[in-house]
């Protein structure tokens, strides 16, 4: 989507990834040479992994609570 530089030097790389109904929207914060310092692979690595992750965790079976 885009990169918005925060006011505290931070860079921000929001992000959208998914397809409906399961779209998470996000962003990678990060200090501008830590980001500089990535690859191109390495980003979309990272954004693939917030995205697997968040996913898993949405579409888990639900479990039953403990009966009192």
């Amino acid at each position: 989507m885009a990169i918005v530089y925060l006011d505290d030097g931070s860079l921000s790389d929001r992000f959208e990834i998914g397809t409906e109904p399961f779209v998470l929207k996000d962003a990678l914060v990060m200090h501008p040479d830590a980001y500089a310092a990535l690859t191109e692979d390495e980003i979309a690595a990272m954004k693939q992994a917030r995205y697997d992750n968040w996913l898993a965790i949405v579409t888990a079976p639900a479990t039953d609570l403990p009966q009192e």
